[in-house]
């Protein structure tokens, strides 16, 4: 840890104060700086409405409400990977992420196998979602308030042992489909906890001028996991059955438990109320704050109309290009590049000017390929336009993840980071469910495509009509 003045663990440097106005909170804000002897260096002017201080910061602690703007812009495009507890996160995260994917392709061929319909598939992911609507804000409430990396490994314990179930029912040969929706449901649950507290955990496990870089890593770890864990599936499919895969997901989220519990625990900050009064204050705190609700907008949209795809990919995969289940993996590995190159970029890119402008235009290139995607009923040229789907989709939601990261209030991340959460776990399969049932009326790529229609142009409206969201760096 660098040192000011022999008091190791602190880092002179620009401080810009997360804590919007008192008009976000509805009150003054409480923080009060120390006085620390005047810097060499010349001050930082934020390039938003936001109070620059100087302030002898401590780093990582997690417990103030700044931001601190080092000498130096950003760090190395790799600099997160230098702090222990972020890279149990980073590894953690690529090793259950793998496991999730690979789940989630064996247990869409499972349904579809079972079934033939669309509509179940669709079933299946209202099973996830509901959890995600009841519990997602309550899980981010929970983790302002507690024990960050507790709840991790509470929440993958359950995660891995309703993965060991499904697989010793798959493998008994006694599955049915209820099985199937039930345990999706349970294990949205155990997700709505796990997601807040792992993402807003991120920040406390680095020095702030690396939260943007350490976003972006764990972000590239878990489209990693989407590039292999379908090609997995489809492979380990057809030599150990969809129970073996979810058996493989058990023993990857079991892996995560140990890892965070060997983190240094990160204390909830002190709350007023119960739960649900801090849920409540969360949502008054993004509603003042028009930035934020942008963001978090514009993702449900993106959510609701066009990520619903990949849920629904078996369909394009067995009946409208004919390529079974080594085709839907291949169609899922190339989404899952496309979302890797999009990770990566963000990593590497730190912040820049306009980068909410950029975020939204990807939101329009996303629709724009989903309309494409639709179209197609070549395997090459689908595989292609998945490449795109997969870059735009990732590229968008990872800015989002990192802009609401870095322009909230410490005290708030986990309340807006579950409203995030809320957005991909929630929004999406309530998409699937929709677009599921109506595709089995008028056909999967005519919603699909429409779904890609109207997200482009929510996507530009926001781009011309919404300048606090495109002048956010």
């Amino acid at each position: 840890m660098p040192s000011v003045g022999g008091r190791p663990g602190y880092t002179f440097c620009e401080v810009v104060v997360l804590q919007p106005p008192a008009r976000y909170l509805g009150g003054a804000r409480t923080a009060t700086p120390t006085t620390p002897t005047p810097p060499t260096t010349p001050p930082v002017v934020p390039a938003d409405r936001s109070r620059a201080v100087r302030v002898g910061h401590r780093a990582a602690d997690g417990g103030d409400l700044e931001l601190c703007r080092a000498r130096s812009p950003s760090g190395s495009r790799l600099g997160a990977l230098r702090y222990r507890d972020f890279r149990l996160i980073f590894f953690g995260q690529a090793v259950g992420a793998t496991g999730t994917w690979m789940q989630l392709v064996a247990q869409g061929w499972l349904v579809y196998t079972l079934t033939d319909s669309p509509f179940y598939l669709g079933l299946v992911g209202l099973a996830r979602a509901v959890p995600a609507f009841l519990f997602a804000l309550v899980g981010g409430a929970v983790a302002d308030r507690y024990d960050r990396r507790a709840i991790m490994a509470i929440a993958n314990g359950v995660i891995s042992a309703l993965a060991l179930t499904l697989g010793v029912l798959t493998l008994s040969g006694v599955v049915q489909v209820w099985h199937v929706v039930l345990l999706a449901f349970v294990m949205g649950t155990a997700f709505s906890f796990e997601m807040p507290s792992r993402q807003s955990l991120v920040s406390h496990t680095v020095e702030p001028k690396e939260v943007v870089n350490a976003v972006g890593l764990n972000s590239v770890a878990f489209n990693t996991a989407a590039v292999i864990g379908p090609a997995l599936a489809a492979v380990l499919i057809e030599l150990i059955g969809e129970g073996g895969v979810f058996l493989v997901n058990a023993a990857s989220h079991l892996v995560i438990v140990p890892a965070a519990l060997m983190m240094r625990p990160v204390k909830g900050s002190p709350s007023q109320g119960g739960i649900l009064a801090n849920v409540v204050d969360g949502l008054r705190y993004v509603r003042r704050a028009p930035e934020l609700l942008g963001l978090v907008l514009l993702g449900a949209t993106l959510s609701l109309l066009a990520r619903p795809y990949g849920q629904l990919m078996p369909v394009f995969a067995r009946d409208i290009l004919e390529a079974g289940a080594s085709g839907l993996g291949a169609l899922n590995a190339a989404t899952g590049a496309g979302a890797l190159v999009g990770a990566v970029l963000v990593a590497t890119s730190g912040s820049y000017p306009r980068r909410g402008l950029v975020l939204v235009l990807s939101g329009a290139g996303f629709g724009a390929a989903l309309v494409l995607f639709s179209l197609s009923t070549s395997f090459v040229l689908s595989l292609v336009i998945a490449i795109g789907l997969g870059f735009f989709s990732a590229f968008a939601g990872i800015n989002s993840n990192a802009m609401l990261q870095t322009h909230s209030d410490p005290r708030m991340r986990g309340r807006v980071l579950s409203l995030h959460g809320l957005s991909m776990m929630g929004v999406v399969p309530l998409g699937v469910m929709l677009e599921g049932a109506l595709g089995s009326l008028v056909g999967v790529p005519l919603v699909l495509g429409i779904g890609g229609a109207i997200s482009f142009l929510v996507a530009l409206g926001v781009a011309f009509l919404a300048p606090k969201v495109r002048s956010l760096e």
